[in-house]
């Protein structure tokens, strides 16, 4: 069974009708999250991908450099007790990069995030791998 079947087939089970007789034209698989999206357009999807990707990316990421560099940070002030000490230094440019990076990363999610407003509906069904 072709998976665009095998998506349809589960919606069918799920609510009882297909994606196309309550408006969902498009039908996309994301298999980082193991799942079949129907939304009305393409774009919706991408955004909603987009979307998703930086939030995993955030998770996975951002927060645990951030941790590391604070770790660094508390140490190199330990052990040196200079707050203006090259290593710490180098912690403040990289909390100052991430801030901006975690700035960017927002306006983007925030970007997605209207998008998929704009295309009213979009869902998403897990698969089973």
């Amino acid at each position: 069974m072709e998976r665009t079947d095998e998506a349809i087939t589960l919606f069918k089970k799920q609510y009882g009708k297909t994606p196309k007789s309550l408006g969902f034209t498009e039908i996309s698989i994301y298999e980082k999250q193991h799942a079949f999206l129907y939304a009305k357009s393409l774009e919706v999807i991408e955004a909603y991908k987009t979307q998703q990707n930086i939030l995993r990316w955030i998770i996975t990421w951002f927060v645990v450099l951030i941790v590391i560099a604070v770790l660094i940070w508390f140490v190199a002030l330990a052990e040196y007790k200079n707050p203006m000490h090259p290593l710490c230094i180098a912690c403040y440019i990289f909390y100052g990069v991430w801030v901006v990076l975690l700035i960017v990363m927002d306006i983007k999610v925030k970007k997605a995030e209207k998008l998929i407003k704009m295309g009213k509906n979009i869902t998403y069904l897990n698969y089973d791998e």
